[in-house]
C-alpha cells in the first residue's frame, strides 16, 4: 500500500502538533472570539445603561428645544450633541470588545502566536477542483449547519422578545419620553439573549474546531514510522538516551540480596552494601518499617547476612539516606563501627 493511499487512522504526535503550530496551523474558532467580544461589549452596555439612558434623554430634549431656533444655529448644536453622545456610547463598548477579542484569541490559541506561513500565497487555492472539494467537504457542511442554527436561534429570540412587547412598541410614539426606560430595558434583554447565544455558540464551535483539527492532523502508519525514525536519529535524542543508559549503569542494584550488612532497629531495618575494593563507601540498598522490616529480616536471616542491632542508627539512616546512594557523611563513623563489629572491615 502506498503512502498516498493509506488511511490516516493514527492520532497526531506531539512533534507534528508542534510543527503545525509553528506554521500557524491550529484549531481556530472565530465564533468564540466573536462571542466573547460580543459579551464584553454587551456587558459594558449593561454596566453603563443608566448613564447612556440619561445622555440619550438629554440629547433628545436638546434636539426638541433646538426646533424653535433657526436652522443655521440648531443644526451644528444638534450634530455636536449627537456626535458626542455617539462617541461616549460606542467608544467604551468598542474598547471592551476589542480587548476581550484579543484575550479570547490568546487563550484559545494557548498563548501568543505569530507565523508567516499563512500569509504566503498558495497556488493550490486557485485550483478549481480542490475548491469544489472544499465546498463539498465535511467542514463546509458543519459551517453551514452552524450558520443555520445561529440564524434560527437569534431569530427565535428576537421574535419572542418583539411578540412580548409589541403593544408597548406600537404606543411608543404616544408615550414619549416616559417610555425611554422601557426601550432600554428591551434593548438590555435582547443584548443579554444575544450575548448568551453568542457565547454558547462560540464554546461549541471551539470544541468542533479542535475535533476537526485533530482529525486533519491524523497520521498514517508510514508517517508515524518515518517520524519515529527521524526522532531516533536526532542528536539530542541520542544524547538523552546515552545519558539515561549511563545513569542506569552507574546506579547501584537494589534489594536485600545485594546487602552485606543489616542494621536492625526496634521497628526498622536498613540494608547496606560494602565490599572492599568495590564500593568506596557503604550504599543503602534496602530499607523497611513495621511489617516490611520483619519480612526483610526473615529474608536476611535466610541469606545469612550480618545483622547489627542499632535502633538509633537505623532510624537516622531511614530518615536521611536515599536508596541507591551512599550513606550521608555525618554517619560514616557509626556505620564504620557497625561494619567493624560485623567483621566486614
Amino acid at each position: 500500500m502506498s503512502g498516498t493511499s493509506e488511511e490516516k487512522k493514527l492520532p497526531p504526535t506531539p512533534k507534528k502538533l508542534r510543527d503545525a503550530r509553528k506554521k500557524g496551523q491550529i484549531a481556530r474558532s472565530s465564533d468564540l472570539v466573536s462571542g466573547v467580544s460580543a459579551c464584553a461589549g454587551f456587558g459594558c452596555l449593561w454596566w453603563q445603561a443608566g448613564s447612556i439612558q440619561d445622555k440619550w434623554q438629554e440629547t433628545v430634549q436638546l434636539v426638541d428645544k433646538l426646533q424653535e431656533q433657526p436652522f443655521t444655529n440648531a443644526a451644528p448644536q444638534a450634530l455636536s450633541g449627537i456626535l458626542e453622545l455617539s462617541i461616549a456610547t460606542v467608544a467604551p463598548l468598542l474598547a471592551a470588545a476589542v480587548t476581550a477579542a484579543l484575550l479570547a484569541n490568546v487563550l484559545a490559541n494557548g498563548g501568543f502566536m505569530f507565523a508567516s506561513e499563512p500569509l504566503k500565497p498558495k497556488l493550490e487555492k486557485l485550483d478549481p477542483i480542490k475548491g469544489l472539494k472544499r465546498i463539498a467537504s465535511k467542514r463546509a457542511a458543519i459551517e453551514l449547519g452552524k450558520t443555520l442554527v445561529k440564524v434560527v436561534l437569534l431569530g427565535a429570540a428576537f421574535f419572542v422578545s418583539v411578540t412580548a412587547s409589541w403593544k408597548a412598541l406600537v404606543y411608543l410614539p404616544v408615550c414619549g419620553m416616559g417610555c425611554f426606560g422601557f426601550v432600554f430595558s428591551e434593548v438590555k434583554l435582547l443584548t443579554g439573549m444575544a450575548a448568551a447565544a453568542f457565547l454558547v455558540g462560540g464554546l461549541a464551535d471551539l470544541l468542533i474546531q479542535r475535533r476537526l483539527f485533530m482529525q486533519d492532523m491524523r497520521m498514517t502508519e508510514t508517517e508515524a514510522k518515518r517520524e519515529n525514525k527521524e526522532q531516533q536519529g536526532n542528536p539530542q535524542v541520542k544524547r538523552e538516551h546515552r545519558r539515561l543508559r549511563q545513569e542506569s549503569a552507574n546506579e547501584a542494584p537494589l534489594g536485600i540480596s545485594r546487602a552485606t550488612l543489616i542494621v536492625r532497629g526496634s521497628a526498622t531495618l536498613i540494608g547496606l552494601r560494602y565490599v572492599r575494593g568495590e564500593t568506596g563507601v557503604p550504599v543503602l540498598v534496602c530499607r523497611g518499617e513495621g511489617g516490611a522490616a520483619s519480612q526483610l529480616l526473615g529474608e536476611a536471616r535466610a541469606l545469612r547476612l550480618k545483622i547489627v542491632n542499632d535502633d538509633v542508627l537505623a532510624r537516622q539512616l531511614l530518615g536521611t539516606a536515599k536508596l541507591g546512594k551512599p550513606v550521608p557523611s555525618q554517619y560514616f563513623e557509626p556505620v564504620a563501627k557497625a561494619l567493624y563489629g560485623a567483621g566486614l572491615v
